[in-house]
């Protein structure tokens, strides 16, 4: 199968090809990883073999395989030494020229050690969503009692102001 010049350029491609980011988790169509610029303790990707750029042209085999990978990636952070994780991103040589603002701050957080209380899973589908790199990748962001403020809303959160609303 030959690939087009945006997915020889595109760096999940690459990713999935086992040529960056060392696998967290694979199956036939995912594979996952740890994010570089962690937002949380945990912060994975999982990321389709193929390069696809949205969640809704995944195939019916891709489709049987996410929450398949969704439980393996889960796993894996839960089974990690994230400290140690974080301790040796800094030393990658393959992240030496890139920021380690988002892993040094990461390595400071109080709750580090702990076990992850709560995910967020979510996916920036199109650029007008946030989505930085275009290839579909599903975001499993483990979450801290405590490491917001109010997490009351959750992802609605992302339109400021929008996420509050009477419950019944």
């Amino acid at each position: 199968m030959s690939s087009t010049p945006s997915e020889q350029n595109c760096y999940f491609c690459k990713v999935s090809r086992g040529e960056a980011d060392p696998f967290i988790f694979e199956n036939r169509s995912f594979v996952g990883i740890f994010d570089t610029h962690p937002v949380n303790p945990g912060h994975a990707l999982m990321i389709p073999r193929r390069h696809v750029l949205s969640i809704f042209q995944l195939t019916e085999t891709e489709q049987a395989d996410y929450f398949d990978a969704i439980r393996g990636v889960k796993a894996a952070i839960e089974d990690t030494d994230l400290k140690e994780l974080y301790l040796n991103m800094l030393g990658r040589d393959d992240l030496k020229d890139r920021p380690k603002d988002h892993i040094e701050t990461v390595l400071k957080l109080s709750f580090l050690g702990n076990k992850p209380d709560a995910y967020t899973v979510g996916n920036n589908d199109g650029r007008e969503a946030g989505r930085s790199i275009d290839h579909l990748h599903v975001i499993l962001l483990p979450r801290y009692r405590g490491d917001v403020d109010d997490p009351k809303g959750g992802i609605r959160n992302v339109i400021p102001g929008r996420a509050n609303y009477p419950r019944r």
